[in-house]
């Protein structure tokens, strides 16, 4: 089986039409003779968006297309904040029938597939400078993380990251595989977050990465740990585990105006045997 990853799409960012996109990835998909493509969030900025795309996409292919929210997927910008109830949106994902949130599935005999959204944790950020309820309220130099406006779960953002954590894990027993590829949209090892000092970053990594999921690499045979949310694109293998990062991010971004080089380029694809 051959299967693609990718993250980050950003589709309705409009520089170029949705169905750019689904033309597109189509075209690559068949170039590529990819059987089963995966989606690492952040497809759009709402539900029904996301998953107008990932059906519709899925049907010009005609293959199977797997994905996970992001939190941009997971944002409600038509509800006022005290009316936002994201675990409602968080349920809708986890009832659709190509979404991987607590769906995990078998790719052949001996090969696993867990996807989650999974949180951030606020493992790094510069705590010489920034209090910790500085962070929470997620404003530094007049700019807001979209998070705080459009998110709105029934616990802090630590607690949320834990409470995944634990699904995940779920997930991972329910297979029992020899091995596992796990999909995430946030960020599990701080070799992804950026290099600190930086004058931006100082703050906003807290909003990239969580290390509640450590423990799962040294406890399951994880083979490969492929995240987006980043918006670059590298590789680090450690103990046994490669850990990738391969988002499309957003077309201010790229380094060509070429969007089927950038999404060529930003796609991994593995072949399972």
């Amino acid at each position: 089986m051959r299967i693609g990853f990718i993250s980050d799409l950003h589709v309705d960012n409009f520089t170029y039409e949705v169905q750019d996109y689904l033309d597109t990835m189509s075209e690559i998909i068949k170039k590529n003779t990819i059987e089963t493509l995966v989606i690492g969030g952040d497809i759009t900025n709402s539900y029904k968006t996301t998953t107008d795309f990932v059906e519709k996409l899925q049907s010009q292919t005609n293959i199977q297309v797997y994905f996970i929210p992001g939190n941009h997927d997971l944002w409600d910008r038509a509800s006022d904040k005290a009316d936002i109830n994201t675990m409602n949106i968080y349920k809708q994902y986890k009832e659709h029938p190509q979404c991987l949130i607590e769906s995990p599935i078998m790719l052949n005999n001996n090969v696993g597939l867990v996807g989650h959204t999974a949180w951030y944790n606020y493992v790094k950020y510069n705590k010489e400078k920034f209090s910790l309820d500085k962070i929470k309220k997620g404003r530094y130099k007049g700019v807001t993380w979209q998070d705080k406006k459009y998110i709105q779960w029934p616990k802090e953002d630590p607690e949320m990251s834990k409470y995944f954590a634990e699904i995940i894990e779920k997930d991972i027993q329910k297979l029992q595989a020899e091995s596992y590829i796990l999909v995430t949209h946030m960020i599990t090892i701080p070799e992804f977050t950026m290099p600190l000092p930086h004058r931006v970053f100082d703050f906003f990594n807290a909003y990239i990465a969580t290390d509640d999921l450590l423990s799962l690499y040294e406890k399951y045979p994880i083979e490969k740990s492929i995240m987006g949310h980043v918006h670059f694109r590298g590789e680090v293998e450690r103990e046994g585990t490669l850990y990738i990062t391969n988002s499309l991010g957003y077309v201010k971004e790229w380094r060509s105006k070429d969007m089927r080089k950038e999404i060529q380029n930003a796609l991994y694809i593995y072949d399972i045997k």
